[in-house]
């Protein structure tokens, strides 16, 4: 394992030392995954009185070591926490009530993580908890074997603990072992639950965390077998297009079976260590042992769901098969919930959060991009671990019991359940996937701010590519993960089913479609129009978008969670314009059939809509207008004037997000009952009233 120390921090402050200690520690997977660890300093401080005290700064309950700074430490009094030690019991809402009462700035600090009391009642300054691959493969095994090996690894440096729940059974259990720790301890190895290291400074905390675990890394390197303990090689990985072409077709599915009642988003693992690992004959059995740490089971589910295809089959016996498999997984996990369960307990929706399909990779699901990402570097970290433990005697894991307690423990669904609670409150499109067609400028590139923002994730999809990826780089400022961008050409059908296909493997499926795709009218009278005019206007706006509408339904279908397509038809689909019988024509067509595709589709639950703007302030319309004008012999600003002139409410440039918004609520619930339907945005013209 590097060393990350480098120069060492920027400032010799203590609290500055340990932000750079868990940066240095939190961009490190070998010792925590995103969002684990935890970290602390006593130092003094001043409190609300503006008195001096002992105070204990810990990673709050939320953060990341990667990219905490000073503000994530929740400052707690060392004073008011020594009452820990003359407690017996105390339950969890006891503890974190505790625990806020103890708190310097409860209005400033984050809330203090379930760990806090391990910190606390510790007597070392500098203390580093991590979730390290070497310490996991060390603990999950058999007690008697663990404690052994951290002996003869560690030569007393460090002292092994057997698995105590988090929170204040960990604590006293660790005042209960104080008087017989030896001098001159280093730190702990917690059965299924990491290393924790102290010292008096951060640099030295960071030291000693290296060197044991660098020892530990050349006693586990010394006893690797030849080959891997997965066994042979029985399923080699499909060809990439081949490979995602199966994942894009079973990634609906997944997304539906493991969606309960709130949608997930998916992520798509393949690397080659993963690849390989899955090909493994002996890894399906191995996989079923469990995971590494209790706080694997909230980010990458209590077991992996692994689907045996064939994936030689046609496409639609695959998807049967995947969803055959997938109900009887869901099934083994009710009869589980069954065994273990209070009274009144309800089963989870997010049952299951990795799926393992060997030659094609693995897919987990969570509320965002981000966390299925996180989901996906937890489970290698299991990997990784199983094959370790799997070379010194066998991995074995905590009894179903405890796993089931954890899975419903109060003080971690309660956050799950919080956000949701958050998510429901301030977005009208929570967890949903949007593809825009044509998403770079205008219209669409309002459309692509105006998704991410209501919660959805995004791709942007140009014929402008180098923009397309502009517009998702700047939503990826502000909603990470959360927006993609790449080049489609609407005129190409394997373009267009390709960019479905992107979507698809991006985040896992599909529930909006919005088409804005627009070719600059060709303004000329019927007896000077030509097969190719009216062909490059059907192309764009009719072949193109039900070319879309097909692709981006058959997943919809698949994925079995009804969905919305909603295309931009202008007032040229109501309204005749002189000159305009390509453009007018191509887009009254578009409207027809989507009105048919409306009856076609509102079986499946995917409603069918259509906007239609006018006098939009986007670069085609003002180059429509700018043509119109100069046909005309008149200023682009008379043009305009006409256009206001012309409309009920006097409107001239409608602004691009106003039709956005109105994009925004056809996709969501509020209009879970229209479909089939034009809406006008165009400040009321007497010509294009719909009815």
């Amino acid at each position: 394992m590097d060393d990350r120390w480098g120069s060492g921090p920027p400032t010799a402050d203590p609290l500055d030392c340990l932000v750079y200690l868990s940066h240095c520690v939190g961009e490190e997977t070998g010792l925590v995954q995103p969002g684990g660890g935890n970290s602390s300093i006593k130092l003094r401080a001043t409190n609300l009185l503006g008195l001096e005290e002992e105070v204990l700064a810990v990673k709050g309950s939320g953060t990341d070591l990667r990219t905490i700074d000073a503000r994530g430490f929740t400052r707690l009094s060392m004073d008011r926490l020594a009452n820990l030690r003359g407690r017996g019991t105390m339950g969890d809402e006891e503890m974190m009530e505790f625990m806020a009462a103890c708190m310097l700035h409860p209005q400033r600090d984050p809330l203090p993580s379930v760990e806090t009391p391990l910190h606390s009642v510790l007597p070392h300054r500098v203390i580093i908890h991590t979730h390290d691959l070497v310490t996991m493969t060390l603990t999950n095994i058999r007690d008697d074997e663990a404690a052994k090996l951290v002996r003869e690894i560690f030569a007393g440096d460090l002292a092994y603990v057997p698995y105590v729940r988090s929170g204040f059974p960990l604590a006293k259990a660790l005042l209960d072992l104080e008087p017989d720790l030896p001098a001159g301890l280093q730190g702990l190895a917690l059965a299924h639950h990491g290393m924790v290291v102290w010292a008096e400074d951060a640099a030295q905390c960071y030291h000693r965390l290296l060197s044991l675990v660098r020892r530990a890394e050349e006693y586990l390197a010394a006893r690797q077998p030849g080959q891997s303990v997965f066994g042979f090689a029985t399923s080699p990985a499909l060809p990439p297009a081949e490979r995602a072409a199966a994942a894009a077709l079973l990634m609906p599915v997944i997304r539906r079976a493991l969606g309960g009642a709130e949608k997930v988003i998916l992520h798509d693992d393949h690397s080659r260590s993963v690849l390989d690992t899955l090909s493994r004959a002996d890894f399906p059995r191995l996989a079923r042992k469990g995971v590494a740490t209790p706080e694997h089971i909230m980010r990458a589910g209590r077991l992996p769901v692994i689907l045996d295809l064939d994936t030689a089959d046609d496409p639609q016996a695959l998807v049967a098969a995947a969803e055959e498999q997938l109900e009887e997984a869901h099934r083994d996990y009710l009869a589980y919930h069954r065994r273990h369960a209070a009274p009144g307990q309800k089963p989870l929706d997010d049952w299951a959060k990795v799926v393992l399909i060997p030659g094609v990779g693995m897919i987990t699901a969570f509320k965002d991009k981000r966390s299925a990402q996180v989901a996906a570097q937890c489970y290698r970290a299991v990997m990784a671990t199983l094959a370790g433990a799997e070379t010194l005697g066998g991995f074995s894991f905590l009894p179903d019991r405890e796993v089931f307690f954890f899975e419903h423990w109060p003080l971690e669904r309660r956050k799950v359940e919080e956000a949701m609670a958050r998510e429901r409150k301030n977005f009208l499109l929570p967890r949903h996937i949007v593809l825009v067609l044509g998403g770079a400028s205008g219209i669409g590139e309002a459309a692509s701010h105006r998704f991410a923002e209501e919660g959805a994730h995004v791709t942007v999809a140009d014929l402008d590519g180098e923009r397309a990826a502009k517009v998702a780089a700047t939503i990826h400022q502000r909603f990470p993960g959360r927006a993609t961008g790449f080049t489609t050409d609407c005129r190409r059908e394997e373009a267009i089913a390709a960019a479905v296909q992107q979507t698809v493997l991006e985040y896992g499926g599909l529930d909006t479609l919005f088409y804005t795709p627009g070719l600059a009218p060709r303004f000329a009278p019927l007896s000077q129009l030509t097969r190719d005019d009216i062909q490059a206007q059907l192309d764009v706006h009719y072949i193109g978008a039900l070319l879309a509408v097909r692709h981006a339904a058959a997943v919809m279908t698949r994925q079995g969670l009804g969905g919305s397509v909603i295309c931009s038809v202008s007032k040229a689909a109501l309204a005749p314009g002189r000159e305009a019988a390509a453009y007018g024509g191509s887009k009254a067509g578009l409207q027809h059939a989507l009105r048919i595709a409306a009856l076609e589709l509102g079986r499946e639950g995917i409603r069918v809509n259509s906007i239609n703007a006018d006098q939009v302030e986007t670069p085609l319309f003002l180059k429509f207008a700018g043509a119109r004008a100069a046909a005309k012999g008149i200023t682009l600003e008379e043009q305009l004037a006409g256009y206001r002139d012309r409309n009920a409410l006097g409107v001239s440039l409608i602004p691009p997000r106003a039709v956005a918004d109105l994009a925004v609520l056809l996709a969501s619930d509020r209009f879970r009952y229209t479909t089939g339907d034009i809406i006008t945005i165009d400040g009321g013209l007497p010509d294009a009233f719909p009815r």
